[in-house]
């Protein structure tokens, strides 16, 4: 009987346990990308929330070794621990500007009192026998204040900001998954439109009639420990999938078969066979002997020649 309450108690925790990332990957097209995870579902049920990018009608979700049960789409304004998240970040914000407003008013005050003070002219009296000594000190006085609140404003300037990055992080999301498994696993895909992989070229000439079109997959800034992998084509048509390491990396190269170059040496107008078809346009760097010329336009898949001039 005595292990009942803390079950009891445990029970709200078990099942509102936050998400654990397990194995995950993305595979990059040419108009956005498929995020793969494996993730923990204690007590068969977990909650992922999803990102802005997220393609609508994309989420797919599998249970290993086990059944999905239910999939439940929150919008996130009716997420109601996000609800409240949001609501204690801008009450928090709130406050903090009511501080803000109050430091300015006593920055206003005491800026004031220390003109006051330096604007008055010593006069002695019974009651003031030193007025160069007390007009300083109201002064030091005033001017110390200010400090004070020169160090309070600068505090709560960092708190807001702070609040600021919070809000932003909790408000991502168009909506949060909520998951019903059988079993501790589930494995969950969706489409999202903010990243995708950009077509990089590299046109290198030897001088001496060789040269090489090298394809690179220009990557989104990549998050540590994800596994990641292109596809030339896009989310709708899609082809082979390749994996791919670094920032850039090549996807395939091409010998060029050289009919014709214009300019002085280095040239900068360049003709040859066409390339292979099916090649997508995007950015291109021009090389000769080794070294950087500069960067253009190209045109991709048929193409016959190439310049860095209009």
């Amino acid at each position: 009987m005595r292990l009942l309450p803390l079950a009891l108690l445990l029970f709200p925790v078990l099942v509102s346990s936050p998400v654990l990332a397990g194995q995950k990957s993305v595979t990059l097209f040419m108009d956005g990308a498929r995020v793969e995870q494996e993730l923990a579902a204690p007590g068969g049920y977990l909650e992922l929330p999803l990102p802005d990018a997220f393609a609508p009608g994309s989420l797919r979700v599998k249970a290993p070794g086990g059944t999905v049960q239910r999939v439940e789409l929150v919008p996130a304004e009716q997420d109601r621990r996000r609800s409240a998240e949001l609501a204690r970040l801008r009450e928090r914000r709130g406050e903090l500007q009511d501080r803000m407003d109050a430091l300015n008013r006593r920055e206003e005050i005491f800026s004031a009192a220390a003109k006051s003070q330096s604007g008055k002219a010593p006069r002695k009296t019974k009651a003031n026998p030193d007025p160069v000594v007390t007009l300083q000190q109201g002064t030091e006085f005033a001017l110390n204040q200010m400090e004070a609140v020169y160090r309070s404003k600068r505090k709560c300037r960092l708190a807001l900001d702070a609040v600021e990055r919070e809000l932003a992080t909790a408000a991502k999301g168009v909506a949060s998954a909520r998951i019903w498994v059988t079993g501790s696993k589930a494995q969950v895909s969706y489409l999202v439109s903010s990243e995708r992989w950009t077509p990089s070229y590299d046109l290198r000439f030897s001088g001496e009639g060789g040269a090489e079109l090298l394809l690179h997959a220009k990557l989104p800034q990549r998050e540590k420990g994800v596994q990641y992998q292109v596809v030339r084509g896009t989310t709708a048509k899609p082809g082979a999938v390749e994996p791919v390491r670094g920032e850039f990396p090549v996807l395939a190269r091409y010998p060029l078969a050289v009919t014709g170059a214009v300019g002085a040496q280095p040239p900068e107008r360049f003709a040859f066979a066409p390339v292979e078809a099916g090649l997508p346009p995007g950015e291109a760097a021009l090389y000769w002997k080794g070294e950087y010329l500069g960067s253009a336009p190209f045109a991709g898949g048929g193409s016959t020649g190439f310049s860095l001039g209009p």
